[in-house]
């Protein structure tokens, strides 16, 4: 990772985020009163398209071991034999993980520019500069909330509900094809309260 990634992300020590991690897996999910864990039968990726070429995206990502990849450019999932080495992908949704094909997480050149407090609307085109990369720990992914990817801690996290909340944050993604997008996070819960349902939108913005 960047010297400038770390300054991005806030530090936590190895014991808080450990800490961390494990309410997340144990108990990041708001109360289910059905009876049930509200779980939803349909494809694993659903992608609904909108005004200007958006998307919104709703990743069935509540199985701890799969990761979901998705194309931005076709809005649509797609399969990699060998992700780290495919060009199919731009990102992918492991529970509350997301990360990008770039850096360690894949060779397809992608690059995440994190823009705190930046208005959906207003964004049109993308910064010259400031793009980062994934930088993970292999010990730590889908361990840790932290492992290093470009879109960590997406999330706001609520110690008295367990819960997460999209933090202010909009990303703009450099993608495989060198076209951009800008991506916000959406949600993490399907409408029942149950965990592992990641939602977000993406929409193409014009090169700086």
């Amino acid at each position: 990772m960047h010297a400038s990634t770390r300054s991005l992300i806030p530090k936590k020590t190895r014991t808080g985020r450990a800490a961390l991690a494990l309410l997340l897996l144990s108990s990041a999910c708001a109360p289910d009163l059905s009876g049930d864990d509200g779980g939803e039968d349909g494809p694993p990726v659903r992608v609904e398209s909108g005004d200007a070429g958006a998307i919104t995206v709703t990743f069935d990502a509540r199985d701890y071991e799969r990761w979901l990849y998705l194309d931005l450019e076709s809005a649509a999932q797609v399969t990699p034999a060998t992700p780290s080495a495919s060009a199919e992908w731009d990102l992918a949704v492991l529970r509350f993980n997301v990360k990008t094909n770039g850096g360690s997480s894949g060779e397809g050149g992608v690059g995440v520019a994190r823009l705190p407090g930046a208005d959906w609307d207003t964004l049109t085109r993308a910064p010259l500069d400031g793009y980062i990369s994934d930088d993970a720990d292999p010990a730590l992914v889908d361990m840790e909330p932290e492992p290093g990817y470009a879109f960590d801690l997406w999330y706001d996290y609520d110690m008295d509900t367990h819960t997460l909340n999209p933090a202010d944050l909009l990303f703009v993604v450099r993608t495989v094809e060198g076209n951009f997008f800008k991506v916000q996070m959406l949600d993490y819960y399907n409408s029942a309260g149950t965990g592992g349902y990641v939602k977000l939108r993406a929409a193409p913005i014009d090169a700086p």
